[in-house]
């Protein structure tokens, strides 16, 4: 008697929302413990390690599966060719698969071994294709393969010439790719020299400017001071956002309120923005993948908040 497949993996949607689910939990019970603590700054500081919490789990699950289907990219031209070796010699696709699932194509060897079970267990091999398409469907390259070797599976003729022309087709996808990738990469590191100027810029600005704005006449309304400007604090009276988000990363780098905080905050907002969408450029520029993106844009924003972070510790931003 036939032993039963082995277990499906638990499908990406599944896991995404046991992932999003812990990590809301968390991210709450962070938020919990800052308002029980009563001190605005712990609130501030586990509210922004409550957002990390959020983000990172889910940012690194699905660069994981992106990572996953890469892999199995650069192996499926390798089975596909196998697989037109096995058939010219005259196996079966379900003997051609069944040697394949004993070799070693790294990601790709557990969706192999899976086909093989469900073939075994009589799955039309159509039907097979079809399963291992929609478990790979994040792969435009891999899904379109699949389709053109189930079309020649059921129309019939030289299948073995065609699986050897998708594998070769492939290999060529990929070199091309790669010489691309190439080509850019000198353009990534320059976005990422780009962005850390722009962030040395935007803090000789706030150790310029914030301390000769906070040494003039300072009004509520924003009225002139005879003999020259009066500067004032845009969101004196104004509890709303952006203020609201101002007043916590004020409480998060330690700076008071009053003007020195809105031109840090502010310039800290713009930092943040600039990483994430100079990151998410830079990924579809250099991989053609946001979620590669996404690797930049984590790097870019968590090293500009690092950056104002230390030289908020080491002292050096104007407190006005």
């Amino acid at each position: 008697m036939k032993s039963p497949p082995p277990a499906t993996l638990v499908p990406a949607e599944r896991k995404r929302s046991r992932t999003f689910l812990i990590t809301i939990i968390a991210a709450a019970s962070l938020v919990g413990v800052g308002v029980l603590s009563g001190d605005p700054g712990v609130l501030g500081n586990l509210a922004l390690i409550g957002v990390m919490a959020v983000v990172l789990p889910l940012f690194i699950h699905k660069y994981a599966q992106y990572a996953r289907v890469r892999s199995m990219e650069d192996q499926f031209p390798g089975f596909v060719r196998d697989l037109g070796d096995s058939r010219r010699s005259g196996m079966s696709f379900s003997e051609s698969i069944k040697i394949a699932s004993r070799s070693n194509y790294g990601k790709l060897t557990e969706e192999i071994q899976l086909m093989h079970a469900k073939l075994s267990w009589g799955v039309p091999f159509a039907r097979v294709l079809d399963l291992f398409a929609q478990r790979v469907k994040q792969s435009k390259i891999i899904t379109e393969a699949v389709t053109i070797i189930k079309e020649s599976y059921l129309s019939g003729g030289d299948i073995a010439a065609t699986l050897d022309a998708i594998a070769r087709d492939i290999l060529m996808l990929k070199e091309a790719e790669a010489e691309r990738g190439s080509m850019v990469k000198q353009h990534v590191m320059i976005m990422y020299g780009v962005f850390f100027m722009f962030v040395g810029i935007s803090i000789m600005i706030i150790l310029v400017m914030v301390p000769m704005i906070s040494t003039q006449p300072q009004t509520l309304g924003g009225g002139g001071a005879a003999g020259g400007f009066s500067f004032s604090d845009p969101c004196e009276g104004f509890p709303f956002f952006p203020c609201n988000a101002f007043s916590l990363v004020g409480l998060f780098l330690g700076v008071p309120p009053g003007i020195a905080n809105y031109y840090v905050a502010l310039f800290f907002f713009v930092v943040v923005i600039q990483g994430i969408f100079t990151g998410l450029i830079a990924g579809q520029l250099g991989e053609n993948s946001i979620v590669a993106g996404g690797k930049h844009s984590l790097i870019m924003a968590f090293a500009g908040i690092g950056i104002f972070l230390f030289i908020s510790k080491a002292g050096f931003i104007p407190l006005g």
